[in-house]
């Protein structure tokens, strides 16, 4: 296997990638999506080339790429509720080079999980969505995740009984912080289910239904020790908009339990790119 420096256009804007390419190319390659964040294409803790390359070893092509204002491309930062111009330009970059590629699987952690199923459903040549950690956040979400879980957590936590008791904890302070994630958490969304521009839908509501209408197979990984996965857990658990448009029944979900948001221990990944080559080689 090897791997290909690749610069291609998207909008009039050169965008830089790496192509790993394998001897014997399979019949699904694969677009690996940096967040929309201060990120580029090899990931944090350099994970997308390990990934790239674990998958190349494998028989599947993919390329690794900056979205415009991120890395080595130019162009504007858009973020990731504005990629699909970007992705588009991705695939045709992989197929202009592997042809012969029947399927195009989209890759992304966090903030391009997201941007991934936004874009998927308007492309016929997708046929797989891999989304880790996806990002639905929202202020309301936010405090809501963290009132059920950060505050429960730290009534287990001998560390808060210790601080409570040598004076280190301050419990106006936190009684303040809580009161306001409360009010925010009780804060009231305006009806949007009737829209029918996903663009200007909140993000749960937007990542839910490019979800319905993507015809494909869809694999989600969530992180257990992870508030951006679990926001998103208790989304799915309490959305009734989720619950009726059918995504549970065609979907896999793995959690794991012990890993952070970037799967940074070694053991994590390579448990992380293990489902993800397993489910790439089950659609051969």
């Amino acid at each position: 296997m090897s791997e290909k420096a690749v610069v291609f256009n998207c909008q009039q804007s050169p965008l830089v990638g790496i192509i790993h390419q394998p001897e014997q190319p399979a019949k699904t390659g694969v677009i690996i999506i940096v967040a929309g964040g201060p990120q580029y294409r090899v990931g944090a803790h350099r994970q997308f080339v390990t990934l790239g390359r674990q998958l190349a070893s494998k028989g599947i092509p993919s390329l690794r790429f900056d979205h415009r204002g991120t890395g080595d491309s130019s162009g504007e930062y858009r973020g990731f509720v504005d990629m699909d111009a970007d992705i588009k330009a991705a695939i045709e970059a992989l197929l202009k080079e592997y042809p012969q590629l029947e399927r195009v699987a989209l890759w992304g952690e966090c903030e391009s999980a997201s941007a991934a199923a936004f874009y998927a459903y308007n492309d016929d040549r997708v046929s797989g969505l891999f989304l880790v950690n996806p990002w639905i956040r929202t202020q309301a979400g936010q405090a809501k995740t963290y009132l059920k879980h950060y505050y429960r957590n730290r009534l287990r936590d001998p560390k808060f009984w210790r601080k409570l008791r040598s004076g280190e904890f301050s419990i106006l302070r936190s009684l303040k912080a809580y009161l306001k994630l409360r009010s925010e958490a009780q804060t009231q969304q305006g009806s949007t289910v009737q829209q029918d521009n996903f663009k200007d839908l909140p993000l749960p509501e937007r990542l839910t239904r490019s979800l319905k209408h993507f015809n494909g197979n869809t694999y989600i990984v969530t992180s257990g020790n992870d508030y951006i996965a679990q926001e998103f857990k208790d989304f799915m658990a309490s959305s009734e908009l989720w619950n009726r448009a059918g995504i549970n029944e065609r979907t896999t979900f793995h959690d794991m339990a012990d890993a952070d948001h970037t799967f940074s221990r070694t053991e994590w990944r390579v448990e992380l790119f293990q489902h993800t080559e397993e489910w790439l080689l089950s659609d051969q």
